[in-house]
């Protein structure tokens, strides 16, 4: 009876141990998943931040030619008074 006993056990344990070693596996999954995902975010956030730079250096280019335009633009005013 005993041993009857330990083999029920020993199967509920091989069962329990399968199912928790399933679960493990779905959650690698998931996990490898994931890590894909952050790989490729990574990805294109450096790209766009790289593209911001370069909007930004544009940014100030207009800003500059603008002042520039209107600095002469002043001069030009004051001369012809």
């Amino acid at each position: 009876m005993s041993e009857h006993i330990h083999t029920e056990m020993h199967e509920a344990c091989k069962e329990r141990f399968r199912d928790i070693e399933e679960r493990l596996n779905d959650g690698d999954k998931i996990m490898t998943g994931h890590t894909t995902d952050i790989a490729v975010l990574k990805t294109n956030m450096s790209t766009l931040i790289n593209s911001l730079g370069g909007l930004t250096k544009a940014l100030w280019g207009v800003s500059g030619t603008i002042v520039a335009a209107l600095f002469g633009f002043f001069i030009w005013y004051i001369q012809n008074l």
